[in-house]
């Protein structure tokens, strides 16, 4: 047990490292000709390469061994993010974020649907914790010490440590053992991947919370594009130095997040009726951080936000593990494509909004489509959901 709870620790080190060599990746960026094309191509790549490859990699984490699918993505990730370092190119730069999009949704989605094997005398609120605690102190401390590694050592130690936490990662888990083949419990193994996604949705189908929280991700998503896209304006609106302040933004939203994190194994609701209260909530107290004319009114507002975030999250993610192994990998698939295709749509959106109506205009649209499909799939499945 101690070695996989070190794990957790080691993952989390690993997404320090991301966040790191995300500032790293753009400073490097921005030593190429035409640097603005090849930032845009390597924010794209790295979305596309997931989205394309979301209901795939659910697919990969029932149909093959789990723990051996993450040992493989953080080899590849490692292996394309040290290519960076050997061969700092923007074809090569461009290449590393597309197959690390791809080999994340893989590792992502496989690690998610292990959890309730790798800790099955844990309840899932509590792992499901401590890991977006983790995260939100690596959001914390990540970009602000990528940033200054960045200055003091350059770009290149900073890409190679990223690089050697994912080959860290993969070290641990050859030395951890747990039921990882969600095959063995079948009876045979499948032999068409349509199939095996049409297996996924009827599954979905038949378990209606499950179905709800699908839906949810992807209006979630929507508002969360709505106001990460109005931070940055706020801040210019809000403060002299708008820079400072919106990385402000961000710290206090990743602090609230931990302490979210904290509260939700402590909270004794129905999960998911914990979920759409967050939610709720949390669209509320947003859209009124974007109607706050004092610096410290929209700090505090954001800290909440952090917080409900931070209980959106356990309970997401608690809800969707629960799912029967043998189709958890297809049914976390189809949520990373809801959650990465609401995002594409919020940001599409948004700034269309803004530009015709305002900025708190355009944080109140996006947060006013998530209330109401909370309401809404309340109101479709009443019954069944509670």
């Amino acid at each position: 047990m101690k070695s996989k709870q070190l794990y957790v620790y080691v993952n989390a080190v690993s997404d320090l490292g991301s966040r790191m060599d995300l500032i790293a990746f753009s400073a490097l960026i921005f030593t190429f000709e035409n640097s603005a094309m090849w930032l845009t191509a390597f924010f794209l790549a790295r979305q596309v390469g997931g989205l394309l490859f979301s209901l795939a990699a659910g697919v990969v984490a029932d149909r093959f061994d789990r723990r051996k699918a993450m040992i493989a993505s953080d080899l590849g990730s490692g292996l394309m993010i040290a290519a960076v370092v050997l061969f700092p190119h923007p074809y090569t730069v461009v290449a590393a974020a597309f197959v690390k999009g791809i080999l994340f949704s893989v590792f992502q989605i496989s690690f998610r649907a292990s959890l309730p094997q790798l800790f099955p005398e844990e309840g899932l609120a509590a792992v499901n914790g401590l890991i977006v605690r983790m995260e939100a102190v690596a959001g914390i401390v990540g970009f602000v010490l990528g940033g200054l590694a960045c200055d003091f050592f350059g770009y290149g130690w900073v890409i190679g440590f990223d690089a050697a936490t994912f080959f860290a990662s993969a070290l641990i888990l050859l030395r951890l053992q747990w039921e990882s083949d969600p095959a063995a419990d079948s009876q045979q193994r499948r032999v068409s991947w349509l199939e095996d996604l049409r297996e996924g949705w009827r599954y979905l189908r038949q378990h209606d919370v499950l179905l709800a929280v699908m839906l949810l991700s992807f209006f979630w998503t929507v508002s969360v594009a709505g106001y990460n896209y109005g931070l940055p304006l706020l801040a210019e609106w809000s403060a002299r130095s708008h820079a400072s302040f919106h990385g402000l933004m961000w710290t206090l939203l990743s602090v609230g997040t931990l302490v979210g994190a904290w509260l939700a194994p402590r909270v004794h609701w129905r999960e998911f009726a914990a979920l759409n209260f967050s939610l709720l909530a949390m669209a509320v107290i947003v859209s009124l951080a974007f109607a706050g004319v004092h610096q410290v009114v929209i700090l505090l507002l954001l800290a909440a936000t952090g917080v409900l975030e931070g209980l959106r999250e356990v309970f997401q993610r608690s809800i969707v593990q629960q799912a029967a192994s043998t189709v958890r990998g297809r049914a976390l698939g189809m949520q990373t494509l809801l959650t990465r295709g609401g995002f594409f749509l919020g940001f599409l959106l948004s700034p269309l909004v803004f530009q015709a109506f305002g900025l708190f205009a355009m944080v109140a649209v996006s947060q006013a489509v998530l209330v109401i499909a909370v309401f809404g799939i309340r109101w479709c499945w009443r019954k069944e959901i509670g």
